[in-house]
């Protein structure tokens, strides 16, 4: 065949230039997309997938976050409104002693209100009972370990190791009376600031403890200005007849109207409260706007202090025990 039959119409078979153009083209285009298949290595081929694959898990994600959230929403909203932490409470105040006052008036707080503070608290502030020494008081978990932060005379010994025993009581709602739940011991203390801290080492039934603890951090009391509203826990109304009628958690308020020094240990070593503090919240915690636990409630007995609500600010506390013992907030 000679090079004119090459070039022959009927032997290329082209109807038209156009037709040869592209044939081009498309002999063109199968070369690149060759080529693009050449140059993907296993990297690319990776890349590629890694990129796929996180796209869909994100969407996957973002459609089961909203699809949960909305069910939650839809549930809460007929929960919320009929569920209460402090319904009720003791409807007076213990005033049948000479050492007992009564303490700011109740704020009851709902689980609508802040679910999270007021069961927090709850479940964190105690009852401490020495049964053999015939006293109680108040106690406050402040680490997830079980550490619990309590006044010293609180646990103070009679002479006859009566505080070899000490029984944690914990309250299950505002309206039920508090359930004997854990022992204790003594870990450290200090008389002259009336703080021990204390550990719980088993429970009172019996059965396992639990591997942690709701607990309460530890705020800044340097932050704690005069005017200011402090919440107090603790169990005012104490009882040390028997286990079977015991004093209920309480609630209440006061405002910082000043602060007192002491030789020896602070220029800061009060901050003293608008009202009273009954002897059984010694012990329990004073809590500020952001639920920080910023002092512990301490019903002084004795010189000018007998008829005033004083805190012991909870920076002065950190100055003379371990900071292991605690949860700081921040």
């Amino acid at each position: 065949m000679g090079i004119d039959d090459f070039f022959d119409d009927d032997y290329l078979d082209f109807d038209s230039d156009d037709d040869f153009e592209e044939s081009l083209k498309s002999e063109s285009f199968i070369s690149k997309l060759n080529n693009f298949k050449d140059s993907i290595t296993p990297k690319h081929l990776l890349t590629i997938t890694g990129v796929v694959a996180s796209i869909f898990i994100v969407y996957f994600i973002n459609y089961r976050f909203n699809f949960n959230e909305n069910e939650l929403t839809s549930e809460n909203t007929n929960i919320l409104p009929s569920t209460t932490v402090e319904e009720s409470r003791s409807e007076t105040l213990s005033t049948t002693t000479s050492t007992s006052t009564t303490v700011a008036k109740s704020v009851p707080i709902t689980i609508e209100d802040n679910p999270s503070t007021s069961l927090k608290a709850l479940q964190s502030t105690v009852m401490v009972a020495l049964p053999d020494c015939g006293y109680m008081g108040s106690g406050t978990i402040i680490s997830k370990l079980g550490f619990i932060m309590t006044n010293e005379h609180v646990i103070s010994d009679d002479g006859t190791n009566c505080n070899d025993y000490i029984v944690i009581l914990i309250s299950e709602s505002g309206d039920t009376d508090p359930i004997p739940k854990y022992l204790a011991k003594i870990v450290t203390e200090n008389v002259q600031l009336d703080v021990a801290i204390l550990e719980i080492t088993g429970t009172y039934d019996g059965s396992s403890l639990p591997r942690s603890f709701e607990n309460m951090c530890i705020g800044d009391s340097e932050t704690i200005a005069l005017g200011d509203e402090l919440l107090i826990w603790g169990y005012p109304d104490v009882r040390v007849d028997s286990f079977d009628s015991l004093g209920r958690i309480d609630l209440s308020q006061g405002f910082v109207s000043g602060f007192d020094a002491e030789t020896n240990l602070s220029e800061k070593a009060w901050v003293s409260l608008s009202s009273n503090i009954s002897s059984g919240n010694s012990g329990g915690g004073a809590y500020n706007s952001k639920n920080e636990l910023v002092g512990v409630p301490t019903a002084v007995l004795e010189g000018n202090f007998s008829s005033r609500g004083l805190l012991r600010p909870i920076n002065l506390i950190l100055k003379y025990f371990d900071s292991f013992y605690f949860e700081n907030c921040s």
